[in-house]
């Protein structure tokens, strides 16, 4: 069993105690490194002999600036000692570099410029946290440096990270910030998503509504508001400078630029600024697979290639990088099944599904790509497209096995699986982010392994590196996120593409990492997220722990903790542990908020299955509904059965096994005749590698009265309203029509119901899509009168505090909402709890 608490007293007895500066801080860990006696001090007489390195020197003095207080003098031949040396060579490979710390000099030498730039962010680490500031030390100081030898160099070549701008808009100060802070891991590569259907980011000379039209969206614009933009002008995009000015800053920090523009589907900001580049149909306007309507090209209208091969030309000469990612990715066939000129096509070209006019979209637009000098990268749905040039490179982002069908079919691969790396998915379960692809924590992205998308050795070469992507529809608040989604997930994947595999290890790396590399993260400004303390509810006792120099901070009150709140210092007692929320701070960074729970936590071994007991009384303390959360570390574990068994009843809860899921709680019931019994659960582990698990139990924060659903709008039948009074957090319901001014949505109790606070939330469970961007929310004491509580957020949401029992809540809607549909979810209903204990520390 691993007891967090104690795991936590015993990580910080080892950060405590470790070696400042040391080899096992390094993130990524080197390959090869070796201490020696001895120590080398950088003094105001210290020299910079920059070989061919001239442009690095001046950036090696800015980091001593820092920490030093001076600069240091460039000479063009090595002295006889007090020197720090850039060199090129030494039979080293591309960005592979050696750094010699001796009493003598510093030498770093690199097998090109981007090794002798991966020695410099080795040698900034051994320094202090310092050297990542901003501003410089307020007086002259000498910096010592522990001699070491360091040989190191990458796994693999390609050490991505993506970034969405089209769906939230980053500017370009913001964006050179993200490179920053890519390089200072090793991340190599930077892939740009510049266009989506809900923005377009660059600038293209020959079409120019392209930004004037497609880069806005909001009331007026050809772009509806979508993703809480808001019922206000939003977007932005790069001139065609602007993205010359950000190659030169990512080049210099050997960082190559992948720009995507995002063809045949994914293009409404294309569709929409110019309209005859859609399928000209009579189609109704129902929503495709990805739920946007008109966002694929027509593909038999000769003019479409044209202007592609037109913005590929602009693109191409803005992007130095010999390649241009182009998409491909869920491209619904709908349209062009029902266009008379696609259906022409198909007939001309012998095709026999809509399908095959995909792969005719593909090999054009990889044609188009190679005759200005390009290699092409598509999303994994083209790999399967016939006749793709062996050089094209695929992204494979839906899982391992489609890695595995691409090198299987001779195509080389990034692996970027989403459940391992798309860092938009949620962290915890408490964060902001989608949960499609599960919980992809700092420790899931870790254990990725690239090769293992294959067993042959000769197809492991096609395996061309690891990419982390951050998708932007979930970054539209809180400020910051996405820094917070990014840090230290971006710390993991540097290490997967850098670190051989024999250098790596979990327990070493989460030790390096919260030493002494939180640290450096918050001197680069960063607002990480910090890792979710322990919070633990224990019959009437509330107790915390988090890292050693974090502080913990709480709130009684309905609010999320800030720095402003009340800091943790004791124990706290009190029977209601619903009403408090933790949140731990670290400088720039700060923890997703929790709630108290008991726990346990396990691990189960690979492949296996066990039966666990949990006697209900040790872990809920009163009747009422209970939260059984089951979150392991990998996907495939399923809860084979789950039963309650005692002297006074015995039931089942799950009988025929389901996936363990950590954002949808099972419900528990506790009574009188269960409160003494046991839960009984049998769980498996379908991974391969062993699979850590948490159970936590904490009181529903929430009431659930009987309710009933009035509405103007007709619901799906996949998505009933039934959905909005089953008090399943991860359930909500759908339209079956776009939302209109005049529709609304009534819920009304069996009894009026007193409480403390009713939560309203529209759209999809954590994504603010669907939802209804127009509206306001009133409540009745009656069922017939209604008092209007003010405007939905910019989120869909809304939260009253009524002072009277309340018979009815609505939702008024004065305006549609740019979609073809709206979500809806349950209420979250607050109780009125007992005033707060008066002394509450133990």
């Amino acid at each position: 069993m691993i007891n967090s608490f104690r795991f936590l007293a015993i990580l910080t007895f080892v950060i405590l105690h470790a070696v400042p500066g040391h080899g096992q801080q390094l993130i990524p860990q080197p390959s090869e490194l070796a201490y020696a006696e001895g120590r080398f001090t950088i003094t105001p007489e210290t020299v910079i002999v920059p070989h061919e390195s001239d442009d690095l020197a001046g950036y090696l003095n800015d980091h001593i600036e820092r920490v030093c207080g001076f600069r240091l003098q460039t000479v063009p031949h090595t002295p006889e000692t007090n020197y720090i040396s850039l060199r090129r060579g030494g039979h080293l490979g591309n960005e592979a570099y050696t750094l010699s710390i001796e009493p003598e000099h510093i030498i770093i030498r690199g097998g090109d410029r981007g090794g002798v730039f991966y020695g410099l962010q080795t040698l900034f680490q051994l320094m202090p946290p310092e050297v990542y500031g901003q501003s410089v030390a307020s007086a002259p100081q000498p910096l010592t440096q522990d001699a070491v030898s360091v040989k190191d160099g990458p796994r693999y070549a390609y050490r991505g990270a993506m970034l969405d701008v089209s769906r939230t808009f980053f500017d370009k100060q913001a964006v050179m910030q993200y490179l920053d802070w890519m390089s200072r891991h090793k991340l190599n590569k930077f892939h740009w998503h510049l266009t989506d259907d809900n923005g377009w980011r660059i600038e293209i000379k020959k079409y120019p509504e392209l930004t004037a039209k497609g880069a806005w969206r909001g009331p007026g614009e050809v772009l509806p508001p979508s993703y809480g933009s808001g019922q206000r002008r939003y977007g932005g995009y790069y001139s065609q400078d602007d993205i010359r000015e950000i190659v030169r800053y990512a080049a210099f920090r050997n960082i190559e630029v992948i720009p995507e523009i995002n063809l045949p589907g994914h293009a409404l900001a294309l569709t929409a600024s110019y309209p005859e580049t859609f399928c000209r149909t009579t189609d109704d306007p129902d929503p495709n697979g990805n739920g946007v309507t008109g966002n694929v090209l027509c593909a038999a209208r000769e003019e479409n290639f044209e202007m592609i091969r037109d913005i590929i030309h602009e693109v191409a000469e803005l992007f130095p990088s010999h390649y241009l990612h182009l998409g491909s990715d869920e491209v619904s066939t709908r349209y062009w099944k029902k266009c008379p000129h696609c259906q022409a096509l198909m007939k001309k070209q012998g095709m026999k599904s809509p399908q095959e006019i995909f792969s005719y979209f593909v090999l054009r637009l990889e044609k188009i790509a190679h005759e200005e000098g390009k290699r092409c990268m598509f999303w994994d749905e083209a790999s399967a497209t016939n006749g793709l040039s062996a050089g094209t490179v695929i992204s494979g982002w839906h899982d391992l096995k489609a890695c595995t069908e691409t090198v299987d079919r001779g195509l080389p691969v990034i692996v970027m699986p989403a459940s391992y790396c798309y860092i938009d998915m949620k962290q915890n379960a408490f964060d902001r982010g989608h949960t499609w692809a599960w919980l992809v924590d700092t420790r899931r992205i870790y254990a990725l392994d690239p090769v293992s998308v294959t067993a042959s050795a000769e197809k492991s070469k096609l395996v061309r590196g690891v990419e982390g992507a951050l998708w932007a529809e979930l970054l539209d608040h809180p400020d910051r996120i996405a820094e917070y989604q990014a840090y230290p997930r971006l710390c993991a994947l540097a290490e997967v593409g850098w670190s051989r595999p024999e250098v790596r290890d979990w327990n070493d790396f989460y030790v390096r990492l919260t030493g002494t590399h939180l640290a450096r993260l918050d001197a680069m400004g960063i607002g990480f997220h910090l890792f979710a303390p322990a919070i633990k509810y224990d019959h009437g006792v509330i107790s915390a722990a988090s890292l050693p120099h974090a502080t913990i901070r709480y709130t009684a009150d309905d609010t999320d903790p800030t720095a402003g709140s009340p800091r943790y210092t004791a124990p706290i007692r009190d029977t209601l542990p619903e009403r408090y929320r933790f949140r731990a701070f670290y400088g720039n960074a700060h923890s997703p908020v929790v709630p108290p729970a008991a726990t346990f936590d396990t691990v189960l071994h690979a492949s296996s299955r066990r039966t666990l007991t949990f006697p209900l009384s040790r872990y809920t303390d009163r009747n009422g509904i209970w939260y059984l959360t089951v979150t392991p570390g990998d996907p495939e574990t399923v809860i084979n059965r789950l039963d309650v068994t005692g002297p006074d009843t015995t039931y089942a809860i799950i009988r025929n096994g389901q996936k363990a899921n950590p954002f949808s709680p099972l419900r528990l019931y506790i009574d009188n005749r269960n409160k003494s019994a046991d839960l009984i659960l049998t769980i498996s582990n379908n991974s391969s590698a062993a699979n850590p698990v948490s159970f936590s139990f904490r009181p529903s924060p929430c009431i659930e009265p009987k309710t009933t659903i009035t509405s103007s709008l007709p619901f799906s039948s996949r998505f009933p309203s039934q959905r909005l009074t089953d008090y399943n957090l991860t359930s909500y319901s759908r339209s079956s029509r776009a939302c209109k001014k005049g529709d609304y949505i009534q819920y009304t109790f069996a009894e009026p119901v007193s409480c403390r606070a009713i939560v309203i939330q529209t759209g999809i469970p954590n994504v603010t899509r669907y939802i209804v961007t127009q509206g306001t929310v009133a409540y009745s004491t009656d069922g017939t009168h209604f008092t209007d509580c003010g405007p939905l957020d910019d989120s869909g949401s809304a939260t009253f505090c009524p002072e009277q029992p309340v018979k009815a809540v609505r939702i008024n809607i004065l305006g549609d909402n740019g979609e073809a549909i709206v979500a809806l979810q349950d209420l979250h209903i607050l109780p009125k709890l007992e005033p707060l204990p008066q002394n509450t520390s133990r």
